[in-house]
């Protein structure tokens, strides 16, 4: 997005804490079109013989959030205590033979414009009603 550091660095400046909030869950918003696409992107695994006793079938999906600041917003999957295979799943783990699957990266190229679009526009509607009051 264009002009997006110069906002940010504009907004901290402002140090307007309730701004701040509104802006955090502007990003929230906007990540929150990935996420349903990225847990049905998620592979479905299967448990067999060699499977490791940490692995789970069905907890990556339960695994992926979003996490939002008033920078950004990330989807992220897995942690190192609940689901510590799901970097080896997305970027793969030559190691072990196993293929990247990057299922988060593949859902946010398909929902990216639709993403692009609802930031710029709850964005804009954000400084409008801010200049506003």
């Amino acid at each position: 997005m264009d002009g997006l550091r110069e906002f940010q660095k504009n907004l901290r400046q402002l140090k307007d804490k309730e701004l701040n909030k509104k802006v955090r869950l502007v990003n929230k918003s906007a990540a929150d079109i990935v996420l349903p696409e990225a847990i049905a992107a998620s592979p479905d695994g299967k448990r067999d013989a060699k499977s490791s006793k940490k692995y789970r079938p069905g907890k990556l999906d339960k695994s992926i959030k979003v996490v939002a600041s008033q920078k950004a917003a990330v989807i992220k999957a897995g942690s190192a205590s609940r689901v510590p295979y799901a970097a080896a799943i997305h970027f793969g783990y030559r190691k072990r033979n196993i293929r990247p699957n990057r299922f988060l990266f593949r859902a946010m190229a398909r929902k990216g414009r639709e993403v692009g679009a609802t930031y710029e526009r709850e964005i804009s509607q954000l400084v409008r009603d801010h200049l506003e009051s």
